[in-house]
């Protein structure tokens, strides 16, 4: 028999509160509607979710936001051809080094390019192309307090490890952008890039093929980050997990996939009856 919706909400808190508990670095942020016919309030809950931590790689969906605002400014083309000759070099692993350096790719093509696989030479060239400005713009739309609401650092190789703590926001916030990204027509591809992040041992590790979960992780040393929208059907969840000073990585993103599969069969596994329309996202291996 289903729960009711306050008990429902009073079990959520608790995988919230299990996800946390005796660990201070670790952060978490849900919100949900559990209304059965039609829009309602969303119920938001959390654990340490206003404490402010790094968030790495995650404010890559706040720099793509701000390339499709670019069109309505009237500054920026995302179908604009790119030549590949412009991206740096890095010492990490890159995508890109599949493709012929004579070639171009579209703004939005990189854009897509930068969320599912986390390439940072992608990031730079973009925030060369967007600026940091237009992403604290993003960010004080979504409702972030001006003191987060900034990109201080960016993804070039002098810029990573230590330097990139200094992008810092709540899980809370991190929410608001995610729900930013759900209220125009506009960003949908950013969605479906999201859709098909290629780097899911964190939200969607446990989680059944038909869920769909746009996501997008963050990582430096000692943090480990994941937020995303998980949809079943019409039902959804967003989830954000902001962790610091973590010991073990492989420990802090067992514990993601276990907190968001323990979310998943509250909230939207009662629902798999009723989704019948087949789904196309996250493969998982």
């Amino acid at each position: 028999m289903d729960q009711t919706p306050a008990s429902r909400t009073a079990a959520a808190q608790a995988v919230l509160d299990r996800f946390s508990a005796g660990d201070a670095g670790r952060s978490v942020a849900l919100t949900f509607n559990d209304a059965p016919n039609g829009p309602a309030t969303p119920t938001t809950l959390h654990d340490n979710g206003d404490v402010v931590r790094p968030v790495a790689s995650v404010i890559k969906v706040a720099l793509v936001i701000a390339l499709y605002d670019g069109p309505a400014a009237g500054n920026l083309d995302v179908a604009e051809q790119v030549p590949l000759s412009a991206l740096g070099e890095t010492r990490y692993c890159s995508i890109m080094k599949a493709f012929d350096r004579d070639r171009s790719l579209s703004l939005g093509e990189l854009a897509a390019i930068a969320l599912i696989t986390s390439d940072n030479p992608v990031a730079v060239l973009l925030e060369q192309r967007i600026g940091r400005a237009a992403v604290r713009d993003v960010l004080l739309r979504a409702g972030v307090a001006d003191a987060q609401a900034h990109m201080f650092a960016g993804f070039r190789e002098d810029e990573l490890g230590p330097k990139n703590r200094v992008n810092a926001m709540a899980a809370l916030d991190i929410l608001k952008m995610f729900h930013l990204l759900q209220t125009e027509l506009r960003y949908r591809p950013i969605i479906t890039a999201l859709d098909n992040n290629l780097r899911n041992a964190r939200i969607p590790a446990l989680l059944p093929d038909d869920a769909v979960i746009a996501h997008k992780t963050g990582s430096l040393e000692g943090v480990v980050n994941d937020a995303g929208i998980v949809r079943l059907g019409d039902r959804c969840f967003t989830v954000a997990f902001l962790c610091d000073d973590q010991a073990d990585p492989l420990v802090t993103s067992n514990a993601i996939a276990a907190c968001s599969k323990a979310l998943f069969d509250l909230l939207l596994a009662r629902d798999r009856a009723q989704s019948l329309s087949p789904q196309v996202g996250n493969v998982r291996s």
